[in-house]
């Protein structure tokens, strides 16, 4: 019983010690790894309007480097000075349309849905974290009379919204582990 009361007066500070350890090297991993390089997004939507489109990977780069900046990551532009190297993939793009008529009245539902998948390695090329993120933005319009054709383009507003939202999540997954 002597013996028990030993071990238990050993393990647990030791236990603690650990535990203080291993918060202390996540929270260094946060706050020292400061200097990002965003080596580049790539387009790999293989269907619809913005396949291959390269200025959607370009804007969705500054995007990234913008949110990283403002969660305080500095950017750097070679991937030699950075701790983390952040590359990302646009999977899925598509505008899901809805229409509901009865008569008159008439309501559209447009809900603009974007899939990026996003790798954070270390200077040494070493994967630290894969996620992927999902994330849509709607636009709805109704009226009482049937006006609108349909003009089969995207709205603007509606893509920007979904590639924000969907840069942030990817971003919080990545780096903050929320979802």
């Amino acid at each position: 019983m002597a013996k028990n009361n030993l071990l238990k007066l050993l393990i647990y500070p030791l236990a603690i010690l650990l535990s203080f350890i291993t918060m202390s090297s996540y929270y260094r991993f946060e706050q020292e790894t400061k200097n990002v390089f965003v080596s580049g997004v790539e387009n790999r939507v293989k269907i619809g309007k913005l396949t291959n489109n390269k200025n959607l990977a370009f804007g969705c780069k500054n995007i990234f480097q913008e949110i990283l900046q403002d969660k305080d990551f500095n950017i750097v532009e070679n991937a030699e000075s950075a701790d983390l190297i952040f590359s990302a993939e646009i999977l899925y793009f598509d505008v899901n349309k809805t229409k509901r008529n009865i008569s008159v009245f008439h309501s559209d539902v447009e809900e603009t849905l974007v899939v990026m998948r996003g790798v954070i390695t270390d200077k040494n090329g070493k994967k630290i974290k894969e996620a992927v993120a999902e994330e849509s933005s709607s636009e709805i319009s109704t009226s009482t009379l049937i006006t609108d054709e349909g003009s089969g383009k995207i709205n603007q507003q509606a893509l920007s919204s979904a590639t924000k939202k969907t840069c942030e999540s990817l971003i919080n997954k990545l780096l903050f582990n929320k979802k």
